[in-house]
C-alpha cells in the first residue's frame, strides 16, 4: 500500500490502527457508524492530544499522586498497576513546567522509585479511544 499510495487513493477500513497512523494520510474515524473525525493524521495527532508524559515507578503512590495531579500545568493523570510497577500517563498543558519540576516532583517521596520517564505523544489508537469515549481502557487508580 505503502507504493501505490504515490499513484492512487486507497480506501480502507481496519482497526489495526497502528497499520493506518504508518501509512495514511487522511484518517475518518467512525464510532458506531457515526463520524466523530476526518482529517490529515498529523493533524489529528497533534489537535487531539495534549503533550504526555510516561512514567513508571515502584513504591507507594498515595502521598505523589494527588501532589502531581494539583499542579496548574496537568491536565489529567492516568495510572495503570501492573506487577508491582505503576504505568502514569500524565497530560499537561505546559510541556516545559513539567520537564523542569515532575521528575523532582515524583522523587520528592523517598517510599516512590522513578523507573522510566519520558515524553511522548498521542498515538493514533489512544486519540480513537479519546475521540469514541474509550478511554478508561486500563485500569487505573
Amino acid at each position: 500500500m505503502e507504493r501505490l499510495r504515490k499513484y492512487t487513493t486507497i480506501f480502507y477500513s481496519t482497526h489495526i490502527l497502528d497499520d493506518v497512523q504508518r501509512v495514511s494520510d487522511v484518517v475518518c474515524i467512525l464510532n458506531h457508524g457515526e463520524l466523530v473525525a476526518q482529517a490529515p493524521i498529523q493533524q489529528l495527532l497533534a489537535s487531539n492530544g495534549q503533550p504526555l508524559f510516561r512514567l513508571e515507578t515502584r513504591g507507594d503512590i498515595q502521598r505523589v499522586r494527588p501532589l502531581i495531579a494539583g499542579q496548574s500545568w496537568v491536565t489529567s493523570v492516568q495510572v495503570e498497576h501492573s506487577n508491582g510497577h505503576m504505568k502514569w500517563q500524565i497530560s499537561v498543558s505546559d510541556p516545559q513546567m513539567a520537564e523542569e519540576l515532575l521528575l523532582g516532583l515524583v522523587m520528592s517521596d523517598p517510599g516512590v522509585r522513578v523507573i522510566g520517564f519520558g515524553q511522548s505523544q498521542l498515538g493514533l489508537e489512544e486519540v480513537f479511544l479519546n475521540l469514541v469515549g474509550g478511554n478508561n481502557h486500563g485500569k487505573q487508580s
